[in-house]
């Protein structure tokens, strides 16, 4: 049985549409939001939508109302036709969700990015990690060069603010380990090409993953997993359990400075960190495919 995703924001413009498919699989139909006949339903039906619009350093006030209009009558045409669920995504500050999810009907699952305590008490909704883009999901990446063997001891690729835990991760990395790789851009975007960005960490041993705006849930960490690049995460809102869900082999710690502890006692052994590696990469195989059929057999039913 096919899931159909229809999409109520632009998919153009998402980058987890990728990882969407990935996760839903090849029977996936998605297309952009239309008026469908009862004819054509061939499985279940997910709305997908997108919080972006909040992202926005200020909304005009016009285009929210009209975005609430909008979801109305997407919401009226599916629930003519039955029972649909929704997947909802970029909903960083929860503002989104906090609007929409009224609009639902009673009993509708939710899976949406980016968890927050206030969403816990609906007990349809459940949450999955953005992923990583497109480029990070090419069958190519399947075998990369063991740890021992690459050039970097440890990247970083991305925005840097005035404060906050990215510059001090880099700052302390850069001081006692400098033959590091660091590419800072001014705003999310203005990096590396993607290309260029996926093959340094295909080059490196470390990923300094911190967390991002507001979460500890980042296209950095998803992708440096794809890539066989071990990430170095520092937990400032005890959310990394949470995340990755159980245990799992990924180096967490307190402070940056204990990742750099850890990563220079690391790099001294060759072994370790092949085998941590290797570790690290079957438990995201594992990850992938229980969040795969967890996301799947949630909108089948």
């Amino acid at each position: 049985m096919s899931i159909h995703l229809l999409w109520g924001c632009d998919s153009n413009r998402q980058f987890e549409c990728y990882w969407l498919n990935k996760l839903l699989g090849d029977k996936t139909i998605s297309s952009s939001f239309r008026q469908l006949s009862k004819s054509e339903i061939q499985g279940p039906i997910v709305l997908v939508e997108s919080g972006l619009l909040r992202l926005q350093r200020e909304p005009l006030e016009q285009q929210l109302n009209d975005q609430k209009l909008a979801r109305q009558l997407r919401i009226a045409a599916l629930e003519s036709l039955g029972s649909f669920n929704l997947i909802h995504i970029s909903d960083e500050e929860g503002l989104d969700g906090d609007e929409l999810y009224a609009q639902l009907p009673p009993q509708t699952t939710i899976w949406r990015n980016f968890w927050h305590k206030r969403f816990d008490d609906l007990p349809a909704l459940r949450t999955f990690p953005i992923g990583p883009r497109d480029v990070f999901l090419s069958e190519d990446l399947i075998k990369y060069e063991k740890a021992s063997n690459r050039q970097y001891p440890w990247t970083f690729i991305g925005t840097i603010w005035s404060s906050g835990s990215r510059r001090e991760a880099v700052s302390i990395f850069q001081k006692d380990l400098p033959k590091g790789f660091y590419y800072g851009a001014k705003s999310f975007g203005q990096g590396l090409p993607l290309n260029k960005y996926r093959n340094q960490l295909l080059n490196s041993i470390f990923s300094l993953a911190p967390e991002g705006d507001r979460h500890l849930d980042t296209f950095r960490l998803w992708e440096s997993l794809c890539c066989g690049c071990i990430p170095l995460i520092v937990d400032h809102r005890s959310s990394a359990n949470r995340l990755l869900i159980g245990p799992h082999p990924i180096p967490v710690f307190a402070t940056w400075q204990d990742a750099l502890c850890f990563a220079k006692n690391s790099l001294q052994d060759k072994i370790y960190i092949n085998q941590l590696q290797n570790k690290i990469s079957k438990w995201w195989g594992r990850y992938f495919c229980e969040l795969s059929l967890s996301l799947r057999l949630s909108l089948l039913n």
